[in-house]
């Protein structure tokens, strides 16, 4: 090789006589060489295989680089030292078509013949396109580079071991105004810091005061709705998570904005910035709370697929910018320099009148303080066949949730297989010579899920009334009779499915199993396609789920992260920096934003997930005695009713979500057909227990206190 030639390509551009400067090496070493077929792929430990539809795939490297306060990126400049010629000949495969999951393959291999048959350096264009993101105040150049060069006809390649980075910076009104968001949260600077390829840059930041009348939680609702949040608000308050509740109709006559989507998010922003907001609760369907819709646009089988209508709850998310900077109405496209780093966990609760709102609540509630013991540590694992001519399965993706890899050029923690009991049900190849290949079927992913699954992850197709196989009619109490609090726990889903979240629809199939009294408390879900990675492990779906399991079971931090919203804002993080490949370098142009889009939460951000058979809240037991209390919730005093005597006098206790009992009463008489009335002791608002032992049994009773 000429390495005059490949240096020319590496060569710094002078830098702006004012500017500020980022500078980062970043180092590599053992080359991944595998064969596909007549093929090769070469990538590192820490880079991403992407490239152009039909070209030579590259090890992409992701940037995520702190910037000082009040700055943004300018100019990327790159340069390499210690470069490896590798020795022999090397056929690297082309970059295949990726499809929308419930699309499936086009049948048809791609290769650029005229690309693989230049003697010249490739790839020519190095690095991603240079991005400024901020996250709760921290300003970050986004980008991504490939140390990689190949020479097609020659098959001849080599990498630099080691490559600088210098990032100019500027002053910019952005930087500055995004300052205002800067959090006093440790969680928050947590999350900067494990962002942050440069940590120590994190002390050039100045430390904001926390806002005494804070609070945690904002909920956003109807003016028709707001009563029945309130077992909700109880609960979260005696756990110390303040919440306050605003309506639409107030927000919409206070506050200043260009539409109703504007003056939500304009509320967000001030809560946010003034009282220390972490999660807001969207409460309603589209009717009731609207939703803003966010444009892309993906080439993919020779077409493209545009949509700028997704329905996208990043919008109330992310507090920086408007997500339309060029003010034509069409949010999130490139020109508008959409901010990509979330500020605030955002969930939306998508009801549409009173009866769907108790049932998501009750199963929010219940799913919180009542976990049944030994039940946090069993998630299923369900993957379909996805694809024929490249023999893509779901299956290949969701072994990837399972312990720590750093497949596909970056390292994710997973659901460590030791101290959980992890179900699979997945389509799998029988026969390799014959092609026959097994599929489950609906009775058998319904038996797996009522024996009480703790979170369920998904691989496969979907769309607004079909997902895991299952029809929007399939959505019954009855079909789900065991997953009802008391049998087994409320459960939580994770799907790659396309549409099934297209929560703007007319009722889409997520919204029928977060809705009706059984199942789902909550899930992720996709509003439009998703998207996958023909014949890889890797692809924009499966890659944000990577991200959202790893973000769950990271026990590194020193503030690990539970509630679902948090850890779902965390995979958006994770992979913002591979939104900004390029179009015509991304795997398929804008796949990966697509996804970073229309990928939303139907639930309570703020809601508590549990990965360990630990003691956690209030444990329900088998209720061996038939005990009914009433009025229910209550305020003052509770009346309980047995179907049979006691052969003894009962011993009854009020017991707080935290574990504690507030109130004993002993030797009381508890018989049929008389009633006992307890005069309860002066209680704050929230969720209690009553538990009477008697007769060597025990009930168990979720009371509301009013």
């Amino acid at each position: 090789m000429k390495r005059n030639i490949l240096v020319a390509l590496y060569c710094m551009l002078s830098l702006t006589l004012f500017s500020g400067t980022i500078t980062k090496t970043y180092h590599f070493g053992k080359l991944n060489v595998q064969s596909k077929g007549n093929y090769q792929t070469l990538s590192f430990d820490n880079t991403l295989l992407s490239g152009i539809r039909g070209e030579p795939m590259m090890p992409w490297q992701a940037i995520s680089l702190l910037l000082p306060p009040g700055e943004s990126a300018k100019e990327m400049h790159m340069q390499g030292s210690g470069f490896v010629e590798l020795q022999g000949k090397y056929l690297i495969l082309p970059q295949q078509d990726i499809s929308p999951i419930s699309k499936g393959d086009n049948g048809s291999f791609l290769k650029n013949e005229a690309v693989y048959g230049s003697a010249s350096a490739y790839p020519l264009v190095k690095t991603g396109k240079l991005t400024t993101s901020f996250l709760n105040g921290y300003a970050f150049a986004l980008c991504t580079f490939t140390p990689m060069v190949y020479y097609p006809s020659l098959q001849e390649a080599g990498y630099w071991s080691d490559v600088t980075i210098t990032i100019t910076t500027e002053p910019s009104p952005r930087s500055r105004e995004a300052l205002n968001n800067l959090s006093p949260s440790a969680k928050v600077i947590d999350r900067a810091r494990q962002f942050a390829q440069n940590p120590q840059s994190l002390a050039l930041y100045p430390l904001k005061k926390s806002s005494a009348s804070g609070y945690q939680l904002l909920i956003i609702t109807g003016q028709a709705y707001t009563s029945g949040f309130t077992d909700l608000v109880n609960m979260y308050d005696s756990l110390g998570i303040s919440s306050q509740i605003f309506t639409v109709e107030d927000i919409y006559s206070s506050i200043g904005g260009i539409d109703n989507q504007d003056k939500i998010r304009n509320l967000v922003k001030q809560e946010y910035q003034q009282n220390g907001v972490e999660y807001v609760l969207l409460g309603g369907d589209v009717d009731v709370v609207p939703f803003r819709g966010f444009y892309c646009s993906v080439f993919s089988g020779g077409q493209y697929y545009t949509d700028s209508g997704i329905p996208a709850d990043l919008y109330y998310s992310g507090m920086d910018g408007n997500y339309d900077a060029n003010g034509n109405g069409i949010y999130g496209e490139l020109t508008d320099e959409p901010d990509l780093l979330p500020e605030v966990s955002v969930g939306r609760m998508p009801f549409s009148n009173a009866q769907e709102q108790s049932n998501i609540i009750h199963k929010t509630i219940w799913y919180r303080i009542h976990q049944i013991e030994g039940e946090q540590a069993q998630p299923l694992l369900a993957g379909e066949f996805m694809d024929a001519t490249t023999m893509t399965f779901g299956q290949d993706y969701l072994e990837l949730l399972i312990n720590e890899h750093t497949d596909n050029g970056y390292y994710t923690h997973g659901i460590p297989s030791a101290s959980n009991t992890i179900d699979k049900i997945y389509d799998t190849l029988v026969n390799q010579l014959t092609g026959d290949i097994y599929y489950w079927s609906v009775p058998e992913l319904l038996a797996k899920i009522n024996k009480g699954p703790s979170f369920i992850h998904h691989a496969g197709h979907a769309n607004y009334d079909y997902v895991m196989k299952l029809s929007s009619s399939d959505i019954t109490d009855a079909n789900f009779y065991a997953l009802n609090g008391v049998t087994h726990d409320y459960t939580l889903l994770y799907t790659h499915g396309c549409e099934c979240g297209g929560f703007d629809q007319s009722d889409c199939i997520a919204e029928h199993m977060v809705l009706i009294k059984n199942f789902l408390a909550g899930g992720i879900f996709n509003s439009r396609y998703g998207w996958f990675d023909q014949g890889t492990t890797e692809g924009p779906s499966a890659h944000l789920n990577r991200e959202f399991v790893s973000a769950l079971y990271n026990d590194t931090l020193s503030n690990q992260i539970h509630e679902i919203g948090t850890v779902h804002l965390m995979s958006k993080i994770k992979t913002a920096p591979w939104v900004t490949l390029p179009d015509s370098l991304q795997f398929e142009a804008g796949a990966q934003r697509w996804c970073h889009y229309d990928c939303n939460l139907l639930g309570d951000p703020a809601l508590w997930i549990f990965t360990t058979n630990s003691t956690v809240g209030i444990k329900d037991k088998h209720n061996d005695l038939s005990v009914s209390a009433y009025p229910n919730p209550c305020s003052g005093k509770v009346t309980l009713k047995t179907g049979s005597a006691l052969s003894s006098k009962a011993g009854i206790r009020l017991i707080n979500v935290n574990g504690q009992v507030v109130r004993t009463w002993e030797n009381m008489i508890l018989s049929d057909p008389m009633p006992l009335t307890l005069s309860l002791p002066s209680l704050p608002g929230g969720v209690y227990t009553l538990e009477v032992n008697g007769n060597s049994a025990t009930a168990r009773i979720k009371l509301i206190v009013r």
